[in-house]
């Protein structure tokens, strides 16, 4: 069996299709995504790999990602950005420049997605390799099925007023309110929360948050805006005490975030709450 190269990775993201396989173009403008088969030509034969950012294990390479494969197959799906003559400008390709392509085929999302929230062995995956979370407290007591559970740092009282326009803001002063034998209590009205754990947001996910149903039972809620990809640092958020009062401890559970995997890898955020509380 002879397997022959339909083009090669010619620059970075890009792929040169050959000229006796152009005519097998038509009609993949039609897509937006693609899956890339390609020839893995610097990596090595082999059967066991260590797992992505775990060099403490070594397992079959079936169950890796890992470049080092008996056949050197790899697989990527790609977002298309244009099409020009032969050449195929994506938005991320994990190959090296001058890679064999295989082949390529569309992706049909009614056939190929699996889901794009991820599951809480998902998540723990993403803070293992990843570092997705930092500065968690007990990871298999955060970790839910569907989410991660934030704790609470410290709380802050608002003083005064802020601003808000189309592009210019002003935040208002704030006050932190001390603990007492590690809880705190308060009474009703609005809170700031910083959270204890550090959010780094890779390009290809967002993050959005909802209350621990605990919280809620006890007359609070949380305020929350959405974890951009891209976004790193200790967040804050709004609290909202309805009820005559709540005890809150310190490092108490307070907020479950759920990942979602975007269709694409994204332009990162860069806004003025990027570092923010580290």
């Amino acid at each position: 069996m002879e397997i022959k190269p339909i083009g090669y990775v010619v620059e970075e993201n890009v792929i040169e299709i050959l000229p006796d396989y152009e005519e097998g173009l038509e009609g993949l403008e039609e897509g937006t995504h693609i899956w890339i088969l390609y020839y893995l030509h610097k990596a090595k034969e082999a059967l066991k790999a260590h797992p992505h950012g775990d060099k403490s294990v070594i397992r079959g390479v079936f169950s890796t990602r890992s470049p080092n494969r008996p056949n050197r197959i790899g697989m990527s799906s790609a977002t298309i950005k244009k099409i020009d003559g032969r050449r195929i400008y994506l938005d991320y390709l994990d190959a090296f420049v001058g890679t064999p392509i295989i082949d390529i085929k569309p992706y049909a999302e009614i056939y190929d997605c699996i889901g794009s929230v991820l599951s809480g062995e998902q998540i723990r995956k993403r803070i293992l390799y990843d570092k997705l979370i930092e500065d968690y407290i007990d990871l298999d007591v955060q970790i839910q099925p569907n989410g991660f559970d934030c704790t609470l740092r410290s709380v802050l009282r608002i003083k005064g007023t802020g601003k808000v326009g189309f592009r210019e803001k002003e935040i208002p002063e704030v006050e932190e309110i001390p603990f007492e034998d590690d809880w705190l209590f308060l009474q009703k009205g609005f809170y700031k929360v910083i959270l204890n754990e550090r959010i780094n947001m890779p390009n290809d996910l967002m993050a959005l948050a909802r209350p621990r149903s605990t919280l809620i039972r006890c007359g609070a809620n949380i305020l929350t805006a959405v974890w951009d990809a891209g976004y790193s640092g200790r967040s804050e958020v709004g609290l909202v005490v309805y009820n005559d009062g709540i005890w809150l401890k310190r490092n108490a559970r307070i907020v479950q975030l759920v990942f979602i995997k975007l269709a694409e890898r994204t332009k990162p955020y860069s806004g003025s709450y990027q570092f923010e509380n580290v």
